[in-house]
């Protein structure tokens, strides 16, 4: 007995620090709950565009996906040196990831639109085809930029400072992804006002056909470059796969619009309940992920029964239920229209419950589609993230309504 106590002493101690590790990372999406404090404004604008949120969790998934993609190989590409953690003299392959992320933006919003346009047609939701073309495209090309920029300085900053940049970037920027994504999408709305004004057609079209120019030139110039074309390849078809899936997510939202409109609480903590689960999954994909890459890592299923597996997925697990009640009372506190003690409570539980069975699904998945992609060849970052990320935001907005339903209605 004395002598297996120095091993519980050094588990707990990996233990807290991978939970504490995570923790500085996730407690990030705080600034989510700010997010759906802005995205409670849409219930505003809602009569005059129905399909809002349809669309709404369709941008923050997408984009979300999108992020995953520049951050997994952001983050690989710094370990492996292939990328310099400068904006000065950098390598091509910065340049090429800079301009596959995007092409592959344009490309997701085109796919939003199609595919929000036809479920508007099934489910016999009033809508302009015009309108969504040009917010969803705005949205995207702007959110992207601006994305961008920030995305490669953070990741900079925590390389350079002996950060991992694995652990850190995707979460802490996919809640500033989701309050830019959000905010920008509320303002388009509010610029184009496509019922009451034409700038949706004056405006809207001529900023759209610049954006398709700009995305041909990108096409052209690297039209015999490998790691664009591969990266397109092997993106594209997960990235339509994940819209179709987020597109559940939105039709969920507009079934149960009522929810939002009764208990508009729910909408506030949306953003970083996605972004949490989201968050948790993607540093296991990304640490898996760069573990491969660096052959430190055998891609055999048969490492998921190890401490190696369980001891982070157990200390990011309790980092979940942590931030489940920093986002009640930071929601109550945002938003107290409303709210009673019993509330409260019942929002407690909606987030604590749904996160667990959220994270528990996801993150078997993250670590199995890691694994089998990279075995058969494939990049993982080009996939795993994407996939599971959307699915992570399907699966935790199911939950998320399901136990308000069952719990606070």
């Amino acid at each position: 007995m004395p002598r297996r106590f120095p091993k519980r002493q050094s588990l707990l101690k990996e233990y807290s620090a991978l939970a504490i590790s995570a923790f500085g990372a996730i407690v990030f999406n705080i600034g989510g709950i700010f997010a759906g404090r802005t995205a409670v404004l849409l219930n505003k604008i809602q009569p005059f565009l129905p399909w809002i949120f349809l669309i709404f969790p369709l941008l923050l998934t997408v984009r979300g996906d999108i992020s995953g993609i520049l951050t997994g190989n952001l983050g690989t590409s710094l370990h492996l040196g292939t990328i310099k953690p400068s904006f000065r003299q950098n390598t091509k392959r910065f340049y090429e990831l800079l301009s596959l992320i995007l092409m592959l933006s344009f490309y997701d919003s085109v796919f939003v639109t199609i595919i929000s346009t036809l479920i508007c047609l099934i489910m016999k939701i009033s809508m302009e085809f015009l309108s969504i073309l040009v917010i969803t495209i705005t949205t995207f090309f702007i959110g992207t930029v601006i994305s961008l920029f920030l995305t490669v300085v953070f990741s900079f900053f925590v390389f350079n400072h002996n950060g991992d940049p694995d652990v850190y970037t995707y979460p802490i920027m996919s809640t500033v992804n989701d309050i830019i994504i959000t905010i920008v999408f509320f303002l388009t709305c509010i610029f184009y006002r496509p019922w009451k004004t034409k700038l949706s057609l004056y405006a809207g079209l001529p900023l759209v056909s610049f954006i398709f120019l700009l995305i041909m030139f990108l096409q052209v110039y690297w039209i015999k470059n490998g790691f664009i074309k591969l990266g397109l390849k092997q993106s594209l078809p997960p990235l339509l796969v994940t819209t179709i899936i987020a597109a559940g997510t939105g039709s969920i939202l507009v079934t149960f619009e009522n929810l939002l409109q009764a208990v508009p609480i729910v909408l506030v903590v949306l953003p970083s309940v996605l972004s949490t689960v989201g968050a948790q999954n993607s540093i296991i994909a990304n640490t898996t992920t760069t573990k491969l890459h660096l052959g430190t890592l055998e891609p055999k299923i048969s490492f998921i029964k190890s401490k190696e597996l369980l001891l982070p997925f157990c200390a990011f697990g309790t980092v979940g239920i942590l931030m489940s009640i920093i986002y009640s009372l930071l929601a109550v506190a945002i938003y107290p229209i409303n709210i009673s003690l019993i509330l409260y409570f019942s929002l407690l539980l909606v987030l604590i419950s749904s996160n667990l069975i959220s994270y528990l699904i996801v993150s078997s998945l993250a670590f199995l589609t890691a694994v089998l992609t990279y075995k058969y060849g494939f990049n993982p970052d080009n996939i795993v993230i994407p996939v599971l990320s959307t699915l992570a935001d399907l699966i935790s907005t199911s939950f998320l309504v399901l136990f308000s339903i069952l719990i606070i209605l």
